[in-house]
């Protein structure tokens, strides 16, 4: 499936939240959905190494209601018509996405001894959502023209869907925007800053 999931992001990256090691089962959704329909994006792409991938409306958000609500002017508040914007590609490996643009990366569950920054970065996304986190939280996209972005978490209104941290000190929770983008506006980019954004990006792909 690795092929097949080339071939559509290469088409439709632009248009898609790609979920990075999304598992077996597509579930706890509800922060990919509001990125999602608050940036205007067309496609959910699940993306793992797994036999195949499951989405079950009735298990994959942990606040339903909330959910529909916010699909009601995309989907008429139906989670089955959402299903259709779904692509899955089991089978495939995040190493094989590198130079890939997608519009927003979200990462899960990673093993704390495998670091995908760098492939992350090539992709170019405008926002990378790690949740969930088991590993995630030792990658940083830090040096990758990345920030950190605490302001953004509130824009778009995301919660943390395990509220109580199993570890002291934990963050199941992290947004991190790419420098030249602004979503809420308040500080828009400077011509220098997107110049310098785009340089640095090249030299990056070389």
């Amino acid at each position: 499936m690795s092929k097949a999931a080339i071939e559509f992001l290469q088409k439709y990256g632009e248009l898609s939240l790609v979920s990075l090691g999304c598992g077996d089962f597509l579930n706890r959704l509800d922060n990919h959905v509001k990125l999602l329909v608050k940036c205007g994006l067309k496609y959910y792409v699940g993306i793992d190494r797994v036999q195949r991938i499951v989405f079950n409306a009735d298990g994959a958000f942990t606040g339903k209601e909330a959910v529909e609500q916010l699909l009601t002017p995309n989907f008429k508040g139906k989670i089955k018509d959402f299903s259709s914007i779904i692509r899955n590609f089991p089978n495939t490996r995040v190493e094989e996405l590198r130079n890939i643009h997608c519009k927003i990366v979200v990462c899960q569950r990673v093993l704390p001894f495998r670091h995908w920054e760098n492939i992350i970065a090539t992709m170019t996304p405008i926002l990378v959502l790690q949740e969930d986190l088991n590993g995630c939280e030792l990658q940083s996209m830090d040096r990758h023209l990345y920030k950190k972005s605490y302001s953004a978490i509130v824009h778009f209104g995301l919660q943390p869907f395990r509220t109580n941290p199993l570890l002291p000190f934990e963050m199941n929770l992290v947004l991190w925007r790419r420098r030249d983008y602004y979503p809420y506006q308040h500080n828009p980019p400077s011509q220098w800053q997107k110049i310098r954004h785009r340089f640095f990006a090249t030299c990056r792909n070389l």
